[in-house]
């Protein structure tokens, strides 16, 4: 059985929120996803996304991550993508995302990062 689609808030530091992401990113994930995000972006919080806990990633996620990343953007916030495992980061690779998301190897260096990214 798949592992379902979970969120939950990780540390905040100056002005920084974290979420926690774990399961299938798909079409079921990725409205609630962008949905907190956009929660996220509208409290003037910038955002790291820890995605270590994805196991799978549909094109729904991949639009949702874009969708996000551009929403941040175009409100002066920013977001970061930490800990991706192999199977999202070789989507990610793929696609040439790589060169449009900030992506960092951990949460703890994009709660450092923050408006520095």
């Amino acid at each position: 059985m798949a592992e379902p689609f979970t969120m939950h808030p990780g540390p905040s530091r100056d002005g920084i929120t974290s979420i926690r992401v774990a399961g299938r990113l798909d079409s079921t994930g990725a409205p609630l996803l962008a949905q907190r995000c956009a929660a996220v972006a509208a409290a003037g919080s910038d955002l790291v996304l820890e995605l270590s806990g994805v196991t799978f990633i549909a094109s729904s996620g991949v639009g949702a991550l874009l969708a996000t990343a551009e929403r941040f953007r175009e409100s002066g916030r920013t977001l970061a993508l930490a800990a991706l495992p192999p199977p999202v980061d070789a989507v990610i690779r793929l696609l040439n995302l790589d060169r449009f998301l900030d992506i960092v190897d951990s949460e703890e260096r994009g709660l450092q990062r923050g408006r520095a990214a």
